[in-house]
């Protein structure tokens, strides 16, 4: 195993701590969750703050090297994950997270095992190497589709969820920006995914 896909391994096994938000929804409700996802978004906003100002490090080997001095992806990670339950059906809102979680991790091994040239933040192409959209839109749809027809929740039309995994595809693979800045894809993956779920709705 590269050194590259070991090391992404151990950042994205971190992120799938991830679906313990989900679990917690799923079992709860949306107050109950923002009662203690709130406070938790602030907590690591400090953190990240005390950690760019210098006041401590974390191991290397679990941000990227572009992240030593950035915010760090898992901060729009809980970000993200706060704003689309506070926004969003609680069905849809699951399921954009679960595509943010799943579709991202699949998503960021396969660019491990392909390479430096699948980062999109560091080629000339505009978009991720196709094979590795692929998994990323394949992993998005069928693991959104499973979360959007679990029990108990009020499930979402197979369409809605392809739009959905297409939204996830598309803000993963291509770099979006604002003012010449690259947004960080674990911001607009589940927000990106949860408007075209939500647009879809009313189609």
């Amino acid at each position: 195993m590269s050194v590259i896909l070991s090391k992404e391994l151990l950042r994205k096994s971190i992120h799938l701590a991830g679906m313990l938000i989900l679990v917690i929804y799923y079992f709860t409700d949306r107050f109950t969750v923002l009662f203690w996802l709130v406070p938790l978004v602030f907590v690591t906003l400090q953190l990240e703050w005390m950690r760019l100002s210098g006041s401590f490090r974390y191991p290397a080997v679990l941000l990227r090297p572009s992240e030593e001095h950035r915010v760090a992806g898992y901060v729009y990670s809980i970000t993200a994950a706060c704003i689309v339950i506070a926004l969003f059906p609680k069905t849809i809102a699951i399921t954009a997270l679960t595509m943010a979680v799943l579709g991202d991790f699949s998503s960021g091994i396969a660019g491990a095992m392909w390479g430096k040239k699948a980062d999109v933040r560091q080629m000339r192409l505009p978009i991720k190497p196709v094979p590795i959209l692929l998994v990323m839109l394949l992993v998005s749809f069928f693991t959104g589709y499973l979360a959007a027809h679990a029990p108990g929740l009020a499930p979402l039309p197979a369409y809605s969820v392809a739009l959905g995994a297409l939204g996830a595809t598309l803000a993963d693979g291509v770099p979006w920006q604002i003012r010449g800045r690259v947004l960080d894809d674990n911001l607009t993956i589940p927000l990106v995914s949860a408007l075209l779920m939500l647009l879809s709705m009313g189609i």
